[in-house]
């Protein structure tokens, strides 16, 4: 499998127009808004990378009591995910060893990143242990030619 090294690319990542313009409304997420009745909701997104969809959801739901986080393994995307985003967790880890206490996310939202996993398996017990029960786990992937058996 190829690996792109996100680092040497973070500085020309957003200047893609497609990854800006293909970021929509996220109605996954308003429905567990709608069905789980809150004081506030727990939001991450895997491989966060410059931080585009937490910044256009962030606008979305800027009305709703939302906890914001961002995980990812390049620190240069992160910077410019830091950039762009205030009041929003942004840590630099690895999804298959995640810093997050147990049942902490009501939704995850995993956008274009899980063909890069080393270990699949461990990245998906890491996810069901960090997400809520009832919780939603949203996979959106376009290389599954690159995830053999999956």
């Amino acid at each position: 499998m190829k690996t792109t090294n996100y680092s040497k690319i973070a500085e020309r990542y957003d200047k893609n127009p497609y990854r800006v313009n293909e970021i929509y409304f996220d109605a996954e997420l308003n429905e567990v808004i709608n069905k789980n009745s809150r004081s506030e909701y727990h939001v991450l997104d895997l491989s966060c990378g410059t931080g585009l969809y937490l910044e256009k959801q962030k606008g979305y739901f800027d009305k709703m009591a939302i906890k914001w986080y961002g995980l990812d393994l390049s620190e240069q995307m992160l910077q410019k995910a830091r950039d762009r985003l205030k009041n929003v967790d942004l840590i630099l880890a690895d999804v298959e060893n995640m810093p997050y206490q147990s049942d902490t996310f009501d939704f995850i939202s995993n956008n274009y990143a899980f063909h890069h996993y080393r270990n699949k398996g461990q990245a998906l017990d890491e996810i069901y242990r960090v997400l809520q029960k009832g919780g939603i786990y949203k996979l959106h992937n376009i290389a599954i030619h690159e995830m053999p058996n999956w």
